[in-house]
């Protein structure tokens, strides 16, 4: 198992069990449960192959961390997020961890921005825009681009928990295939229908 550094994760068994974490310092902020490595390991791939880099919390000034969709019952299972990593005071920080990003800016504090999304009525009501991150705000202000959402192998295509598969230059294809596929089967089995009623 290894952190986002590239070196070997650190393990530890507690009774609570065992886990996996960062080593290094400063730390990647990677952790997670043993019985978790496989969820995470195909997490990190995803993340790697978004293009995207590591998100810092604009709140905390620190790296985020890694999390998964656990819940088997949810859409997007096994899909990638980041949150705060502070354990005290954790604040809202939340972006996917496979669909692209571009790196926030920095105020004049030399600190990552925060998105902000105008409130006032107008023509541009609900654009985001980065600002200084500190309430004694050095006046920073940049808007943020409209952006592709989906980089070449940053968007879950599937959830299913046996089948996590991620878009590529195939997937277009893929798609097309399956919805004649589908077509093709709905056909059949309304012709099928029909059938079954005229003998009836």
């Amino acid at each position: 198992m290894e952190c986002f550094h590239g070196k070997p994760a650190a393990c530890s068994t507690t009774a609570r069990g065992t886990f996996w974490f960062c080593g290094e310092t400063p730390s990647c902020e990677f952790f997670c449960h043993d019985e978790d490595c496989y969820l995470f390991t195909r997490a990190m791939e995803a993340c790697q192959n978004s293009g995207s880099n590591h998100p810092i919390c604009p709140t905390h000034q620190r790296l985020a961390k890694l999390r998964v969709v656990k819940d088997k019952m949810k859409e997007n299972y096994g899909r990638p997020f980041f949150t705060c990593s502070d354990r005290h005071d954790p604040c809202n920080f939340w972006q996917w961890g496979d669909i692209y990003e571009s790196p926030r800016p920095r105020c004049k504090h030399g600190m990552v921005c925060t998105v902000r999304k105008v409130k006032k009525e107008g023509p541009t009501q609900n654009r985001l825009f980065y600002c200084c991150p500190q309430i004694d705000s050095c006046g920073f202000f940049e808007w943020k681009e409209i952006e592709p959402r989906v980089a070449k192998t940053g968007f879950v295509l599937f959830s299913d928990p046996l089948e996590y598969r991620y878009k590529n230059e195939d997937t277009e294809k893929h798609s097309l295939v399956l919805t004649l596929m589908l077509r093709k089967r709905m056909k059949n089995s309304l012709r099928n229908m029909n059938n079954c009623n005229k003998t009836k």
